[in-house]
């Protein structure tokens, strides 16, 4: 395996560092660096589950509408690059290198404590921006809102897609716990568009709403999914991600979220004579809306290929996906895996050697049958099986000059 280079070493050091509660030294940062991005319109997009589809229609739409767009978006799949991205096309690594290291070099007496992994990354993020002259920016915080790095260029207007369980040691375990985190965006005073959500989540948004004089609506469902992304679920993204385009660009219309690409998500391929789906839902409720897909696409030789890290709800996920009433294949997405020997049941195959001879052997075994692999539970597993699939990916070509018009 290829030693990584020395820039994403250092990045991917921050990575134990962990979460940190406060933005005193992003902000830091921010200032340090001449605030890039301040001033320029933000969509802000905030939730559980959906904000990388709901940010990626956003840009596609303002894109069609002749806008220059950074979109800033976690985890990624391949590339950290891919976080990043001018005019849709992710960050070339050489592009990476340079931000990092302008960034790192900040540490010190200028700034109150080391920067965080997605802080070094959201930094990155608005300097890129700025210096490549776009006109709008659509940011996707990592977890939570009150607190989230996003959060040092004030909003425009807020995104809240569908809130629900997920990363219950940072930001609580109750819905109404969870939704308060991601409420507190409200501060920034700007308008809040909403997806349908569970009564305690809705609640707790029109209260933050009422408190702090923000203009809070719900959205319906679109008509259909825009071309390009299926599934039911984001019929809701796509009237959430039309809201937010139309606070920048009034005139945009449902055909401008059409032929937004954003892989892993209900992503169907043809491989080794079968087809492979590549879903990144990594919650029930995400598990739930790719199922509930599926079930609309019966397959008489399915098989579902899950894995999760240890501090994801396994069981939870499982219990959705056992409504396909399909064999399900348990494999370790790598380092911090959950524990697949406490999951095995009737109907599992359990693979303790990760994705490794025996998982390919049964992997070509039933794509040569003609049959199809569901593969979901973790952006790390979806990544790694979707590069083998495709080799290079075609739709990760980075930009050859980013940093310019």
């Amino acid at each position: 395996m290829k030693t990584p280079p020395a820039w994403q070493l250092a990045l991917f050091a921050r990575r134990s560092l962990g979460v940190i509660r406060g933005l005193e030294a992003v902000r830091a940062a921010h200032v340090a660096l001449g605030e890039p991005g301040a001033g320029l319109p933000v969509v802000h997009v905030v939730g559980t589950n959906g904000k990388g589809s709901t940010s990626a229609m956003v840009a596609h739409a303002l894109r069609r509408r002749g806008r220059r767009v950074g979109l800033y978006t976690s985890p990624h799949l391949h590339r950290v690059g891919e976080r990043i991205r001018i005019d849709g096309v992710p960050l070339a690594d050489t592009a990476m290198e340079l931000l990092i290291e302008r960034v790192l070099r900040l540490e010190g007496p200028a700034l109150p404590r080391p920067l965080t992994f997605f802080e070094v990354l959201t930094a990155a993020a608005l300097l890129a921006f700025a210096e490549a002259g776009v006109e709008v920016m659509v940011l996707e915080t990592g977890l939570g809102g009150r607190l989230d790095a996003t959060g040092v260029v004030p909003a425009t207007v807020t995104l809240m897609t569908p809130i629900d369980l997920d990363h219950q040691a940072y930001l609580g375990d109750t819905i109404e716990a969870i939704a308060a985190e991601k409420a507190a965006v409200m501060r920034d005073g700007a308008p809040v568009w909403s997806a349908p959500q569970q009564p305690a989540a809705a609640a707790v948004l029109r209260a933050a709403a009422a408190e702090h004089g923000v203009r809070l609506g719900f959205v319906e469902p679109l008509a259909r999914a825009p071309e390009g992304l299926p599934g039911e679920h984001q019929r809701v993204n796509g009237a959430l991600a039309l809201a937010g385009a139309r606070v920048i660009e009034p005139e945009t219309t449902t055909t401008d979220l059409d032929g937004v690409r954003w892989p892993g998500r209900c992503e169907r391929v043809a491989s080794g004579g079968g087809t492979v789906v590549f879903d990144a839902g990594h919650n029930p409720h995400g598990l739930a809306a790719l199922v509930t897909w599926l079930e609309g696409q019966p397959h008489p030789r399915r098989a579902l290929v899950f894995g999760c890290l240890a501090d994801k709800d396994a069981p939870g996920m499982l219990a959705q996906l056992r409504r396909l009433r399909a064999p399900i294949w348990l494999v370790s997405p790598g380092p911090g895996g959950y524990d697949l020997a406490s999951l095995q049941a009737g109907d599992t195959r359990v693979f303790s050697a990760g994705v490794g001879p025996a998982f390919h052997a049964a992997w070509q075994e039933h794509l040569a049958a003609g049959g199809e692999l569901v593969v979901c539970g973790s952006h790390m597993l979806v990544g790694q099986l979707r590069e083998e699939v495709l080799g290079e990916v075609a739709d990760e070509l980075p930009l050859t000059d980013p940093l310019r018009r």
